[in-house]
């Protein structure tokens, strides 16, 4: 029986075993890891690279440099937010660059390495991470700062991609209950910051990435339950008195009236905790159509919008770019996701085909969920947009784990194993 792993260390040298018993299979892969040198083997990646898909990020990219600049105009405190941002993009594209030419296998062999790194950094949040709006998040290190959940993202899709690679696994208690874990852990102390919204960004993450790898449909409900019963536990139990406000006040404002509106009682609450997503509420209806134009927002230009650069940027967009700029950033959002799916749907290689399944599902749900919040669609929380939000580490971490998805799909890894053809 043959051992389950990688035929070799070179170029093809992802190849599934399996059964490779044929002297023809041998030789071409013999043939294959002989003709290609390093230099010719980085030369190929680059040419087959999406390049769609680049254009797509490259957009979002210039549109959260730009929505932030508008964000911060005049801003004494926060006018320096646009320049960083535009160097953390430079900076994310360099180094996604140079993750883009080695091969991803050895992405795969550290894969475990990253995760309890990420882990660990979590862990330490507590003891060595200043309070900062009543959440400990980031680590402060001389001229900026690092926040390890946005990390612990990359780490986590990485993680589960090398436990459910093996097809047989993901139908079998076991393999559900160890991913579920394996997300679980990083999720919890991230929700105890706190974070909510990263943490649900986890449970979409492992589901899809499950889902993908071939588990059961009962399975994926059972764990949907277990995630639904965790979340109401976390609000009796985990959440902060100001989260359950939040989420108060949102199941309130469903049944608000014109009438009550002018209430007293509710006007009190708009001035309190439902004063974020109520201005942002404003913000994206005033927009209208066409928007007021960049830097000509009411609600963003005379500073009713909190936070606008960062957790409701999308806000700022609804009121200056209008219905049609939001049409925008939501098809280059979809562009991004289908084209992360699309490199999935061709990949053979299941580590690789399951990390851009994760990376799709991670981009997608945070975006759409960032989207819901400006809307008050769902309780207000603290997440960013990917690629649009100011923000260094979400930049870095998202525009990291992009360049591992092109990486999967500009090589084309022979499977030689059976349930590779299945």
């Amino acid at each position: 029986e043959p051992r389950r792993g990688h035929c070799g260390r070179h170029g093809a040298g992802f190849l599934r075993c399996g059964r490779v018993g044929s002297g023809a299979q041998r030789e071409v892969y013999a043939e294959m890891t002989a003709l290609m040198d390093p230099s010719e083997r980085r030369r190929d990646v680059l040419e087959n690279v999406n390049g769609w898909l680049i254009l797509a990020v490259l957009a979002l990219c210039l549109v959260g440099v730009v929505f932030i600049g508008s964000a911060t105009a005049d801003d004494a405190v926060f006018g320096a937010q646009q320049g960083r941002q535009a160097l953390f993009v430079a900076i994310g594209i360099g180094c996604g660059f140079f993750v883009l030419l080695p091969h991803y296998v050895h992405i795969l062999r550290g894969a475990w390495v990253l995760y309890a790194v990420a882990v660990l950094a979590l862990l330490g949040l507590p003891f060595f991470a200043p309070e900062i709006n009543g959440a400990r998040r980031w680590y402060a290190l001389p001229g900026f700062s690092i926040q390890p959940s946005e990390f612990a993202k990359v780490a986590v899709v990485l993680a589960l991609a090398a436990l459910l690679r093996f097809k047989s696994r993901a139908k079998t208690l076991d393999g559900l209950l160890v991913p579920a874990l394996v997300a679980g852990v990083p999720a919890l102390l991230i929700l105890k910051q706190p974070d909510l919204g990263s943490s649900i960004v986890f449970g979409v993450v492992l589901l899809a990435m499950c889902w993908a790898a071939g588990a059961p449909g009962k399975s994926l409900l059972a764990l949907l339950g277990v995630g639904a019963l965790a979340l109401v536990f976390a609000y009796f139990e985990l959440m902060h008195e100001y989260q359950r406000e939040r989420v108060d006040v949102w199941l309130q404002h469903w049944g608000w009236s014109d009438q009550s509106l002018r209430s007293h009682e509710v006007q009190r609450v708009l001035r309190g905790a439902g004063y974020q997503p109520w201005q942002a509420l404003i913000a994206m209806g005033a927009g209208g159509v066409q928007g007021y134009g960049i830097g000509q927002g009411p609600q963003n230009r005379y500073d009713f919008l909190p936070y606008r650069s960062e957790d409701y940027v999308f806000a700022v967009v609804g009121e200056e770019g209008g219905f049609l700029g939001c049409l925008l950033v939501l098809g280059l959002v979809a562009a991004v996701v289908f084209g992360l799916l699309s490199i999935a749907s061709r990949t053979r290689e299941r580590f690789g085909k399951l990390v851009c399944v994760g990376v799709a599902a991670w981009f997608g749900a945070q975006s759409l969920f960032h989207v819901a919040v400006c809307g008050w669609l769902v309780p207000s929380t603290g997440l960013p947009m990917p690629l649009i939000s100011y923000g260094g580490s979400s930049t870095l971490a998202m525009l990291l784990a992009i360049a591992v998805c092109l990486n999967v799909g500009a090589r084309r890894e022979p499977i030689l194993s059976g349930d590779g053809f299945r």
